[in-house]
Order: structure tokens, then sequence, then C-alpha cells
């Protein structure tokens, strides 16, 4: 998966093509954050307990990494770090669920 944009933000000649842009980016992420989900779950099955799976050391230094990286984009790192750690709090809710099914 990867955006291909029908038009770049210099490109729209107005509204209803950012829009459409956006809608397509939003997606795109919506997809990529499907595949991520599934290599997460797939993760319970090489780790031998709750604590493995909660990784909390692993979690902070990713969140750390996200931040560095959204700083480096323009973007705002704590922004970034908290959308991240949400996201990755329910995805190990949910590796929890799947290590427990095994």
């Amino acid at each position: 998966m990867q955006y291909h944009p029908v038009h770049s933000p210099a490109e729209c000649h107005d509204m209803s093509d950012i829009r459409r842009e956006i809608d397509h980016i939003d997606y795109t992420v919506i997809q990529l954050l499907s595949v991520r989900f599934n290599y997460v779950k797939t993760a319970s099955k090489f780790k031998k307990n709750t604590t493995d799976v909660q990784a909390t050391e692993r979690f902070n230094s990713m969140l750390e990494k996200r931040k560095q990286w959204a700083d480096e984009l323009g973007l705002n790192g704590e922004v970034i770090k908290t959308l991240y750690a949400d996201l990755v709090k329910y995805f190990i809710a949910e590796e929890l669920k799947e290590f427990e099914r095994k």
C-alpha cells in the first residue's frame, strides 16, 4: 500500500480536491494500521508470557522513536507520541487476547 496522490497540494484547485486527497491519505494510513495489527497478532505466537506481550521497555523506546521521527518531519512529536501510545495500547490489549487464546 502506497499513497499515490491525484493532485499534489499545489495542484489542488478547490476544497473538493483537498478533501479527496485527505480522505485517500487517511484510508491508506488505516490500511497500513490494519497490516501492522496483523503483525502484532502474529507476534503473540513468539511470546512466552504476558510480560513479553506488554514489553514495557520496547513500548517506551518505540514511542520515543516515533516522537523523533515526527519531530524530524516537522510534526509535533509529543502529539504523535500520544497518538501512538493510544494506538499501541489498543494493539497490546488485542495481542493479549490473542496470546490467551493459544
